[in-house]
């Protein structure tokens, strides 16, 4: 084979196996540049990129989420032009920190580099690359690990950071440990096309596995406690931190004759109307509470008995304007299913209630919604709210979009994908997360 023969296909083999061998794209910025061949050598690479220390300001890794087999998946994001912000951070200096995506919300095409898999990340310990690393962002005890495999039957996890909790809305920083960093792949001395990241480390696997972190002398942590759930049967639900916060606050319980709290089972407009009057105590000034009826004698509407177990809350929530009857028929249907557009649809009158009724008091500590003059509407307070795709004509559209400005209250089904299911029945958990994410959320969330 003469020379020239060679060295094509020595490029056709490197090109191949940067596409197919799950380390990303290997192509040196110089088109007349051949990809050097990779040799396998046990678990390292022996091979001739390179890398270089980037502008970690500029890079962000995330979790997001992803599906029921994968919840959560990685991403590292990559701000290439200045503006617009390809993220924010809703919740400066707080842990776990939550992400705006803002990549979502126009099209990012050269302002952001998003990197999904693989083919955009890579370990490199030592100075080498590892071959079929498999990454992981696993959830423990109220924590996201990321974590990578050191080959695809390798039972050994190795931790590369942390998100220091999961926020409410499933997007989370990751922090990376001690003794790692980002770089960027290079070959002849140039950034490689892809732009593949390095999780880089300086020690060698085998120091890695033996406990050893890098980056100096680790510093000592104490143990992690795990956080304490109020119910058995919320462990592992992406809403289990706020069912517990709004069992604590006491606006929704479980079910005392087994413990459980059935995270998964729909509620009806009944129980979502005493969910509704629960949270309105925890955000409304008393002048607003004061009025309220504490028994009832008349039947609130046709179908809601005067004696019936929820008949003074949903007298209530009726005077404060939360809830009215169908129309036509003044019936309030207490034992159907209540739609997510309906919650929303409560939620949002509550809202309303609160702007108005705090506006005037003077007694109250906490901030209070503001009220839109031209709209009559709640002024949002979240930079990025998600586009949800499967609301437009929907009777509750206009509803949901301000749920999901204000307070992050309105998310996509399951925080997973752009639909939001209106029609879908509103499960306990998710209906646990909008009352506490009601009474924690400040009002002026910084944007």
């Amino acid at each position: 084979m003469n020379p020239m023969s060679m060295l094509k296909a020595a490029a056709l083999t490197a090109a191949t196996l940067g596409v197919l061998g799950g380390a990303g794209q290997a192509v040196a910025p110089n088109p007349t540049s051949a990809q050097p061949m990779v040799r396998e050598t046990g678990t390292l690479l022996a091979q001739t990129f390179g890398n270089i220390a980037v502008n970690e300001a500029s890079l962000l890794v995330v979790s997001v989420p992803g599906s029921t087999s994968q919840p959560h998946k990685l991403y590292i994001v990559e701000q290439v032009q200045a503006s617009p912000a390809c993220w924010s951070i809703a919740n400066p200096g707080a842990e776990p920190t939550q992400v705006n995506a803002l990549w979502n919300s126009f099209d990012f095409t050269g302002v952001c580099r998003l990197q999904r898999d693989s083919n955009g990340y890579a370990i490199r310990l030592n100075g080498q690359d590892l071959a079929g690393a498999r990454f992981e962002i696993n959830q423990r005890d109220g924590d996201l690990l990321l974590q990578f495999a050191p080959s695809t039957i390798s039972r050994d996890r190795i931790t590369i950071g942390r998100g220091n909790g999961i926020s409410p809305t499933g997007f989370t920083q990751i922090d990376l440990n001690p003794g790692w960093s980002l770089t960027k792949r290079t070959f002849n001395g140039a950034i490689v096309s892809s732009h593949l990241v390095y999780f880089t480390n300086d020690l060698t696997l085998a120091q890695l596995q033996s406990g050893q972190t890098g980056g100096g002398t680790p510093p000592v942590t104490p143990p992690v406690t795990p956080p304490a759930l109020a119910f058995n049967d919320i462990r592992g639900n992406r809403y289990a931190a706020e069912i517990t916060r709004a069992s604590s606050l006491g606006v929704i319980s479980g079910f005392p004759e087994d413990g459980t709290f059935r995270p998964t089972a729909p509620l009806t407009r009944e129980q979502a109307v005493s969910v509704m009057m629960e949270t309105a105590k925890k955000v409304l000034p008393t002048s607003a509470l004061a009025n309220l009826p504490q028994s009832v004698f008349n039947a609130p509407f046709a179908d809601v008995a005067a004696n019936r177990w929820s008949a003074v809350k949903i007298q209530q929530a009726k005077q404060l304007g939360i809830v009215t009857g169908d129309a036509g028929t003044s019936n309030f249907r207490p034992t159907d299913n209540v739609s997510r557009a309906e919650l929303m649809a409560m939620t949002y009158k509550l809202a309303l209630v609160r702007a108005n009724a705090g506006a005037g008091d003077t007694t109250s500590t906490s901030p209070v919604p503001g009220i839109e003059q031209t709209t009559g509407g709640i002024i949002p307070n979240i930079g990025n709210p998600p586009t949800f795709t499967d609301i437009s004509g929907h009777w509750g559209e206009a509803t949901i979009k301000q749920m999901a400005a204000f307070c992050a209250i309105a998310t996509p089904l399951n925080e997973t994908g752009t639909s939001f299911a209106p029609n879908t029945n509103a499960l306990r958990d998710y209906t646990a997360a909008v009352a506490v994410r009601a009474i924690d959320c400040p009002a002026a969330r910084p944007q």
